[in-house]
């Protein structure tokens, strides 16, 4: 595991264009990045980089917005271009240690980290990068972490959430006066999900690179958005459906959404009871986060339906569960403010 400190700096949040240094990068392949089935056409900074034959972190350092690179294939989500103006911060990095995937093989592993920001903080902007491979990954608050070895865990874990990502990278940035609280009690966990669909090993590792202020810098705190449907039930061979309604309990400003799927997904929707659409996709692999600049108003007590439909091409009847190759799920995830302590909005 690596936890990397940056000197403390003016920022003002921004992105450009991939740097060319990529290509006098010399530092040494990591096992198994180039032969990644999900590489695809390498079309964004990180996995134009990690395809080229370049190490994991060095591409993370040199794709990062943080260090003036593209934003990359997540693209970023959060309203309003950022903090705004100039702001005191640090640039903080966590990195998982590497876990190699056999051909074949599904796996979900954790990591827990000390709090690495050196006390409390307001966090102004995450950025994720998962070699190839990635399924999914969270960045939970781990009350009083210690700083521990890759350990394998369940799918299924959830608790409140930093930062979340499906593709391999993912940049939120806040709105100017709102962030993410940090306590200083608190650690972080890393979970991850990877399925090597190739037939040679990967190498899995997660990078996480976090923008954070004293904490006091923003006025108001952001929070999680987490719907989840346990009612999956698809028959074999037919298509299928699953759908449930959930209600925000307060005024909330809406910073980004996205859907959560597994391989039988075909379609998922989300509509609010005014019959305003949220979200829209087909994606299960590396479904789009749909940002929204300025965030959309969503009053308390409004009730937001969402639909996830199925085609089980499969000789069993497909349930919730955590693979990705036998078990489906329905999610609905996203980002919000402000939010009383810090808090979730859950829905399961």
């Amino acid at each position: 595991m690596r936890t990397v400190v940056g000197a403390g700096l003016s920022a003002l949040f921004f992105l450009v264009g991939c740097g060319s240094d990529a290509a006098n990068d010399t530092s040494k392949n990591e096992p198994g990045c180039t032969t990644a089935p999900s590489c695809g056409s390498c079309t964004t900074c990180y996995e134009t980089c990690v395809c080229g034959g370049k190490s994991t972190s060095s591409c993370a350092s040199q794709c990062g917005s943080a260090s003036g690179g593209s934003g990359g294939g997540g693209g970023a989500s959060g309203a309003g271009g950022g903090a705004g103006g100039t702001v005191k911060t640090t640039e903080v990095t966590i990195e998982t240690d590497s876990r190699s995937v056999a051909p074949g093989e599904e796996t979900f592993f954790c990591q827990n980290f000390a709090n690495p920001f050196g006390g409390a903080v307001d966090v102004l902007q995450s950025e994720s990068f998962m070699t190839p491979g990635s399924h999914h990954m969270f960045v939970f608050y781990e009350k009083a972490a210690q700083d521990g070895p890759l350990e394998d865990c369940s799918g299924l874990e959830y608790q409140r959430t930093l930062h979340v990502a499906q593709t391999p990278q993912q940049l939120t940035r806040y709105p100017a006066g709102v962030g993410r609280f940090v306590s200083a009690a608190s650690g972080l966990r890393v979970l991850a999900h990877y399925v090597n669909t190739g037939d040679k090993p990967i190498s899995a590792k997660i990078t996480v690179v976090f923008q954070v202020a004293p904490a006091g810098t923003v006025a108001q705190w952001a929070g999680a958005l987490f719907f989840n449907n346990l009612d999956v039930s698809v028959p074999p061979l037919q298509a299928g459906k699953a759908t449930k309604t959930c209600t925000i309990p307060y005024d909330i400003k809406l910073m980004d959404v996205v859907s959560h799927m597994h391989q039988w997904g075909v379609d998922f929707e989300a509509k609010t009871d005014k019959g305003v659409s949220i979200y829209q996709g087909t994606s299960w692999e590396e479904p789009e986060v749909k940002a929204y600049d300025p965030p959309l108003e969503l009053p308390s007590g409004t009730q937001i339906t969402y639909t996830c439909n199925y085609q089980n091409s499969s000789s069993k009847t497909l349930t919730f569960g955590d693979s990705a190759l036998v078990n489906e799920m329905c999610i609905l995830s996203g980002t919000f403010f402000p939010t009383p302590n810090g808090q979730s909005i859950v829905c399961m």
